[in-house]
C-alpha cells in the first residue's frame, strides 16, 4: 500500500490573534532556541529563517548612528508573528523534502519582562526518516543502449540512502544533460513521483522524461560583425567547432566548441546558437547552427606606466608592448614587449631594463592543447656595485583538462652573467664565492603545474574554491648526464642551481549575504625550495625570479614588499619557505546605485605569514600577522584598489610584538603601510 506525495514548495500564512506582535511593536528578538534537532544543526535551520536574532548592541548603535552601509553596521531585528509562522512553515518543508515526512514543528515566543524584546523557541520531533527502496526511469526504453547505459550509471539516487529532494532535482538535470549531450535538446521532464511504502516508511521514486526526436548537427552559417582586418583562414574556425555536419547533436560540444572559438584570442565576441526545429515537428531532425564572430584587431600597441618597488626602493618606469594577430594565418599571437625601470631619485644608477619576445599558439595537436615560445633579455644594474645579464629561452604547453582545470608544462634555460659584487643583486647565497670575478649561470629549469578553478567569477569570486599545484626542477637531469643544453663549466667559471620548489595554492570564498553584497574570501599559500648538489654544498642560491619573497599588496600587507623575513638578510632578495594566510571580507558600499558609486567596496582583512630560509626552519611562532582595511573600485577588468596595513604581530621586534603593547597612533597607525595594485589581493 503506497501514499503519493506531491512535493513542491511553498509558503501558509498562518493568521495570528490581534495580541500576536507584528513588526509595528518593534519587539527585537533576543534569542532564537532550538530543541530537538539531531539530523541538521542549529545553524543550518537557523540560516532559512527570516526570523533572526538581532545582533549585539555595539552593531546596531553603528546602524543607527552611522549608517545601514556601514561595515561593521547591523540592522536590529525585530519579531513578526505572521514571519514567524512562516518560518515554521519552511522548517516543515525542509523536514518533508529530506525524507522526515512525521516529523512535527511547533514554535512559541516570550516577552522577556521589563524588556523590549522576546524569546523564540523552536520544538523539533523529528521521527523516522524514509530511506529509498527503488527508482525508476520511465519513457527511456526507445534511446539507444549507449544512452541507457550512461543514464543508469552514477545515479544520485541510491537504494538506502535517506530520501532528499535536492538529490531528486539533482538526478533530473543529470538525466536531461545526458540526454542534451546525445541528440535530445529539447527533453523535458514529464512527471515525478515519489510514493512512500506505509509497511516501512520507504519511498519509491519515478521519473518520467519526453525527450521527442533526436536531433543532429545541421549546416552551420557564420556572422562577421564590425570590421574584418585578420582574414583568419575559415578551416581554422572550423577545425576550432568539435562537431560536423550530420553528427549527433550534443550541447556539450556545442559549449566546448565556443570555449575553443574564445581561447583563440582573435574574437571578442563568440555565440554558437542552434535553431531548433519545433518539437511537433516529427520530420527535420537537422538543427542549424548560427555562428557570430566579433574579430579583434589585427595590431595594438599599448604603452604603460609603471611604479613599484622592484628595485629595493620606490621605482618608476614605462613599458611599450606590441601585438601582432593571426602572424601566420592559424590564429597565432606574437607579442614584443619593452620596459624601462630606474630607482627614484637617480633613474641611471639603479635600473632594470627588459625585453620580451612571445610567441603563441592557441591549438597544438588538438583542441586542448596550446603552446608558446618566449625570449627575454634584462639588464640590471645596482649602482656602481654590480651589472648583470639575462637571457631567458622558454617553451611550453598548457592542456585543458575540464573546462574548470588546466595543467601547464615548460622548460626554461636561463644564461646569466654578474660582473662586480654579485651580493649587490643577488643577495645571500654568494658567500663562498669570490665576488671579484665575473659569474655565469647556466639554468635549466623543468615547471609544471595543475589548477583548478571552481569560482564562480574570474574578476570578482563571490563562492567557490581555486586550487593550484607547483613542481619545479633544476639541475637533477644535467647531474646525471642527460642535459638538454650545457650547463655548469668548472673550467670556465660557469656554474649551475640544483634545487626541487614544491607550492600549494587554496582558495575559498563565500557570499555571505546571498546577493554578492557582502562577500567573503580566504587564501592559503605554501611552498618550499629545496636545495641539492652543489647548490647546497656551495649555498648557491636559486635564480631570483623562482624564490620567494613576503610582503607587499598580494601578501603580507602590514609590510612593503620585500621587507618581511625571519632572516631579514633575506627579505630584499628572497628565500626558500614561504607561508601566506589571508582572510578579508568586502562590502559593496551603494549596491543600489546606478551611477559611478555602484563600483565601490571597502574591504577589511588579516594576512598573516613569513619567509624563511629553510622549509625545515618554518616556526609558528615567527609568524607575522597584519590587519587593515582598503577600498575597492571595480572595473571591466577587475577592481584597482587602496589598502591600509597595520602590523599585528611583528616576530622581528625585540619587545612589544603585539600592536596593543605599543603606542597606537606613534608606533602601530603612523608605521602603517599604503598598498596600491590591481586586481584582488587573491
Amino acid at each position: 500500500m503506497f501514499i503519493a506525495l506531491v512535493f513542491f514548495s511553498f509558503h501558509q500564512r498562518v493568521q495570528g490573534q490581534s495580541a500576536d506582535p507584528s513588526l509595528y511593536d518593534s519587539l527585537q528578538v533576543a534569542e532564537i532556541r532550538i530543541e530537538g534537532n539531531t539530523t541538521f544543526s542549529d545553524g543550518a535551520l537557523l540560516v532559512l529563517l527570516s526570523t533572526q536574532e538581532t545582533p549585539s548592541g555595539f552593531f546596531v548603535w553603528m546602524y543607527e548612528n552611522v549608517g545601514s552601509r556601514f561595515p561593521f553596521a547591523k540592522e536590529p531585528r525585530y519579531f513578526d508573528y505572521q514571519n514567524f509562522q512562516e518560518d515554521l512553515q519552511v522548517l516543515r518543508q525542509h523536514y518533508q523534502n529530506n525524507g522526515f515526512f512525521s516529523s512535527s514543528i511547533e514554535g512559541s515566543y516570550e516577552r522577556r519582562e521589563g524588556e523590549k524584546s522576546v524569546d523564540v523557541r523552536i520544538t523539533i520531533e523529528e521521527g523516522p526518516e524514509s530511506l529509498i527502496d527503488s527508482v525508476a526511469y520511465r519513457n527511456l526504453s526507445g534511446l539507444s543502449d549507449d544512452v541507457r547505459t550512461q543514464a543508469h550509471k552514477a545515479t544520485r539516487l541510491r537504494t538506502g540512502r535517506r530520501y532528499s529532494a535536492d538529490e531528486l532535482y539533482a538526478e533530473r538535470n543529470r538525466i536531461l544533460t545526458i540526454l542534451a549531450d546525445n541528440g535530445y535538446p529539447r527533453a523535458t521532464l514529464d512527471t515525478i513521483l515519489v510514493e512512500r511504502r506505509l509497511s516501512n516508511n520507504n519511498v519509491v521514486i519515478t521519473l518520467a522524461f519526453r525527450h521527442g526526436r533526436r536531433l543532429h548537427f545541421g549546416p552551420t552559417t557564420e556572422e562577421i560583425k564590425g570590421v574584418d582586418e585578420l582574414n583568419l583562414a575559415r578551416k581554422i574556425i572550423y577545425d576550432r567547432l568539435e562537431f560536423k555536419h550530420g553528427e549527433i547533436y550534443s550541447r556539450r560540444r556545442k559549449n566546448d566548441a565556443e570555449t575553443n572559438l574564445n581561447r583563440l584570442g582573435v574574437f571578442s565576441y563568440v555565440a554558437i546558437t542552434p535553431e531548433f526545429p519545433p518539437i511537433d515537428n516529427v520530420t527535420d531532425s537537422l538543427v542549424p547552427i548560427l555562428l557570430e564572430l566579433t574579430p579583434r584587431k589585427r595590431f595594438e600597441l599599448a604603452p604603460g606606466a609603471i611604479l613599484s618597488n622592484q628595485l629595493n626602493g620606490l621605482t618608476t618606469g614605462a613599458e611599450l608592448s606590441f601585438l601582432m594577430r593571426n602572424v601566420f594565418a592559424g590564429a597565432q599571437m606574437l607579442t614584443t614587449r619593452f620596459n624601462l625601470l630606474g630607482r627614484i631619485p637617480d633613474f641611471t644608477s639603479t635600473y632594470l631594463a627588459t625585453s620580451q619576445l612571445r610567441f603563441d599558439q592557441p591549438y597544438l595537436f588538438s583542441n586542448k592543447n596550446a603552446g608558446f615560445l618566449a625570449g627575454t633579455y634584462s639588464l640590471v644594474g645596482e649602482k656602481d656595485l654590480a651589472e648583470g645579464s639575462i637571457l631567458q629561452l622558454v617553451v611550453g604547453t598548457e592542456r585543458y583538462l575540464t573546462r574548470r582545470s588546466t595543467a601547464k608544462l615548460s622548460w626554461t634555460y636561463e644564461i646569466s652573467e654578474f660582473s662586480g659584487d654579485a651580493k649587490a643583486l643577488l643577495g645571500k647565497g654568494f658567500i663562498a664565492i669570490d665576488t671579484t670575478e665575473t659569474i655565469n649561470f647556466r639554468n635549466s629549469i623543468r615547471s609544471f603545474s595543475i589548477e583548478q578553478d571552481h569560482t564562480d567569477d574570474l574578476f570578482n569570486p563571490s563562492s567557490g574554491y581555486s586550487l593550484k599545484g607547483i613542481a619545479e626542477e633544476a639541475g637533477y637531469l644535467e647531474q646525471i648526464g642527460v642535459s638538454p643544453l650545457p650547463q655548469e663549466d668548472e673550467s670556465r667559471s660557469i656554474r649551475s642551481t640544483q634545487y626541487v620548489k614544491l607550492e600549494g595554492i587554496a582558495k575559498y570564498f563565500s557570499d555571505l549575504s546571498r546577493n554578492r553584497t557582502t562577500v567573503f574570501g580566504s587564501k592559503f599559500r605554501l611552498g618550499g625550495i629545496f636545495r641539492f648538489g652543489n647548490s647546497r654544498e656551495q649555498d648557491l642560491p636559486v635564480p631570483p625570479n623562482r624564490r620567494y619573497y613576503a610582503g607587499g599588496a598580494s601578501s603580507i600587507r602590514g609590510w612593503t614588499a620585500r621587507e618581511l623575513a625571519a632572516d631579514t638578510i633575506a627579505a630584499f632578495f628572497g628565500s626558500n619557505a614561504l607561508l601566506e594566510v589571508s582572510a578579508e571580507v568586502r562590502w559593496h558600499l551603494f549596491p543600489r546605485a546606478k551611477d559611478w558609486l555602484n563600483g565601490f567596496w571597502f574591504v577589511v582583512f588579516a594576512d598573516a605569514g613569513n619567509l624563511w630560509t629553510e622549509f625545515t626552519e618554518i616556526d609558528l611562532r615567527q609568524t607575522a600577522l597584519a590587519i587593515g582595511f582598503g577600498i575597492r573600485y571595480n572595473l571591466f577588468f577587475g577592481p584597482i584598489r587602496i589598502d591600509f596595513g597595520l602590523k599585528a604581530h611583528n616576530p622581528a621586534s625585540e619587545h612589544h610584538r603585539w600592536f596593543w603593547e605599543k603606542q597606537l597612533w606613534g608606533e602601530v597607525v603612523r608605521k602603517g603601510v599604503v598598498q596600491f595594485g590591481i586586481g584582488h589581493a587573491f
